[in-house]
């Protein structure tokens, strides 16, 4: 009976409230749907945290990052989804792959965007030009990193919402890569000219990357538009003139490798993401394809950047050679799945690497290729020495890190790399190789220093595609299975949104049809 009595009182309570309802007008219930209790909105100095932090954690060095690790050969995939990637067994293609970074990306460009739009005429934040600009720069990266990935994917009608909040799309429309990246160069061009602003209310230590110094998120543009002017180069008009545009470019951005956009700020509270899912997941492990790369050149970083198997012992060493019994790389493509059998990566246990959004060691490697593809292989030489010494001293700053985090877990028995160790070998192994091939080199050596533990590796698997676009495979791959030319979409639209869910289709299209900018038609 008390149960009857409750459910009529509810239906009475219903009923009621329904027939005040009837009344209101359409502007009274949107009133009524408003929380009027908590804030909406924020200075866009806030939100740029969340843009700058989701960007660097999550979008660089998270799912694209890992995977890619394993595409482009870094590492070999021994467990779980990263076996399945390394088999290409499903992972490649399925929608859940990728399903997070893809929901992550869109959620960093809408605040990215909101931030923007705050910062306009008539708007809270209006005349905080150098937080409009780093907004911006943040909308281009993720926008650059969407169309990479992805391809041809909703960008125009997708990450905006409307003055509640809500969606203004609900099954935005699929945007040519074509035209997403007309976008992120005309962002970076206007980041640019609000970048030499001022700001009203400054960012200063709500920007995690250069404390609100326009100067240096200035650099960051520039270096991007190399970066993505070197990316389109298969759909140029004027290679030469493109290149040439690239040197302009580098010439104004870092300096060195204090200026390089990296996310500084893990510590044993706050880890490196790479790191968190090697010691959750272990899923990774030395990868034979890059090992023989390094023992080819007699590479320093094969006695640093390597450490002997789990089962030998708690405690780990590095290795000390290619004849070293306990060098045990798994075969690309065709690994067991033992995560005990192989050696692995010191960089897994860089637990305070930075994720780098764009390093220095990248931006002389840039400049170094344009200087090749104009037939300047003289200046091209002195600048890949750079970027080779510089992205040997990056390597070494998380070798440190992990020697650090493993403790008294690692026996250490190479010697670090020095500045003056890194010239040497530069001298005696790279310029021989790069006299007799100097664009070939330059690309071989830039794989090389992208790999480690600060996100590089989602930069390379983008290089490598630009490549085999242009039939330069310098890159010598080992895993014979079909390479993936993209990522899938991910599942949260593809069960939802018609046009994803038709272009995506089966999955299969990542291994057949390249993004536009390496020569398909999506």
């Amino acid at each position: 009976m008390r149960t009857i009595l409750n459910t009529m009182k509810g239906v009475f309570a219903l009923s009621l409230f329904s027939a005040c309802l009837v009344g209101c007008s359409e502007d009274k219930m949107d009133d009524i749907n408003k929380d009027t209790n908590h804030t909406n909105s924020v200075d866009a100095k806030f939100i740029l945290t969340d843009v700058i932090t989701s960007t660097a954690f999550s979008n660089v060095s998270g799912d694209f990052n890992t995977y890619g690790s394993a595409y482009v050969e870094y590492e070999t995939g021994v467990d779980n989804q990263l076996y399945n990637a390394e088999i290409r067994l499903n992972e490649p293609t399925a929608a859940s792959t990728f399903n997070n970074v893809w929901a992550g990306v869109y959620t960093t460009l809408k605040n990215a965007r909101i931030a923007i739009g705050q910062c306009e005429e008539g708007m809270r934040d209006e005349g905080n030009d150098i937080t409009k600009g780093i907004a911006l720069v943040l909308a281009a990266y993720n926008g650059a990193l969407l169309a990479d990935m992805f391809g041809d994917a909703p960008f125009s009608e997708a990450a905006l919402i409307d003055e509640n909040g809500a969606p203004v799309y609900m099954n935005p429309k699929i945007d040519k890569q074509e035209d997403i990246y007309k976008t992120v160069m005309q962002e970076l061009d206007d980041a640019i000219a609000s970048l030499q602003g001022s700001d009203r209310s400054p960012i200063s230590s709500y920007d995690l990357i250069y404390k609100g110094n326009a100067a240096n998120w200035m650099k960051l543009a520039y270096g991007l538009k190399a970066r993505y002017t070197m990316r389109l180069m298969n759909r140029s008009g004027d290679v030469n003139g493109d290149m040439t545009k690239v040197l302009e470019y580098v010439s104004k951005s870092f300096a060195s490798a204090a200026e390089q956009a990296e996310f500084a700020i893990y510590d044993n509270n706050n880890i490196n993401p790479y790191y968190g899912f090697n010691n959750d997941r272990a899923g990774l492990v030395s990868s034979q394809s890059m090992g023989e790369k390094l023992i080819e050149r007699q590479d320093p970083r094969l006695q640093r950047g390597l450490l002997t198997p789990s089962s030998v012992g708690k405690v780990r060493s590095n290795i000390t050679g290619a004849n070293d019994l306990n060098y045990v790389p798994a075969p690309n493509g065709s690994p067991e799945q033992n995560m005990q059998k192989y050696s692995v990566s010191t960089f897994y246990y860089a637990s305070t690497a930075p994720s780098i959004l764009m390093s220095y060691h990248e931006l002389k490697f840039l400049e170094a290729e344009a200087l090749c593809r104009l037939n300047r292989a003289s200046e091209a030489e002195a600048v890949l020495k750079e970027a080779v010494v510089a992205g040997i001293a990056n390597a070494e700053r998380s070798i440190e890190s992990a020697i650090e985090t493993l403790g008294e877990g690692i026996n250490v028995t190479a010697e670090a790399i020095t500045e003056d160790a890194a010239k040497a070998y530069f001298d005696s192994k790279v310029t021989p190789l790069f006299t007799a091939n100097p664009l070939k080199e330059t690309m071989i050596q830039k794989y090389l220093a992208l790999w480690g533990a600060s996100g590089e590796a989602t930069e390379t698997f983008s290089d490598i595609r630009r490549l085999m676009a242009l039939n330069e495979n310098f890159i010598a791959l080992k895993n014979p299975g079909k390479y993936p030319l993209r990522c899938p979409y991910g599942n949260s639209d593809t069960t939802t949104n018609p046009e994803v869910k038709a272009a995506y289709g089966d999955g299969n299209y990542v291994y057949t049809e390249p993004v536009w900018w390496a020569g398909g038609s999506r």
